[in-house]
């Protein structure tokens, strides 16, 4: 009886050093995709203040998919090139931004450093490097950012990354694809 006893009490602790250890694995998860709201007069930055710092916090490579670009992210975007980083844009073709865009997307066309591919079937805002990604609905045009009421999802988890990536590469034109 005392036997039985004892392998009970032995596998009783690997049963809670496994719990702890899945406990541990949830709690690292916990924090790693967040939802916040933008927009409204409370929080009508909020979505500028995320993308400000992932761009500002980017050291290789930044994609994104944005209908349209204003002139202020473009200058950001700049700048981020001026600092070695490359920009990978896809957005919808010339023809179908709105002539106010149209002079912001020839000047980044030209950039050194950024490269633009054309994909007519662009519908939201995806902004991400190999740390985090912004996803939302919009463009990446401060003002109209500030005035919408948005869903943010902000993604750390590096599994959730790679399908991000995944699913960036699909919008790709074959040749690109890694």
């Amino acid at each position: 009886m005392s036997d039985r006893i004892l392998e009970l009490r032995t596998e009783n602790q690997r049963l809670k050093q496994q719990i702890q250890s899945l406990e541990n694995k949830v709690l690292s998860l916990v924090g790693m995709v967040r939802f916040e709201t933008s927009g409204g007069p409370e929080k009508k930055n909020v979505l500028n203040e995320h993308l400000l710092e992932l761009i500002g916090n980017t050291k290789t490579q930044l994609n994104i998919v944005s209908t349209k670009i204003d002139k202020f992210y473009a200058t950001e975007l700049k700048r981020l090139t001026q600092k070695g980083v490359a920009v990978l844009l896809i957005m919808n073709d010339r023809g179908n931004i709105p002539k106010a865009y149209q002079e912001v997307y020839d000047d980044l066309k030209l950039t050194p450093g950024i490269k633009i591919i054309n994909n007519p079937n662009v519908r939201y805002l995806l902004v991400f490097n190999s740390d985090t990604a912004i996803y939302s609905g919009g463009s990446l045009d401060k003002y109209d950012l500030e005035k919408s009421i948005l869903i943010v999802s902000i993604i750390k988890e590096a599994s959730k990354l790679r399908n991000i990536a995944q699913i960036f590469n699909l919008m790709l034109p074959s040749f690109m694809r890694k």
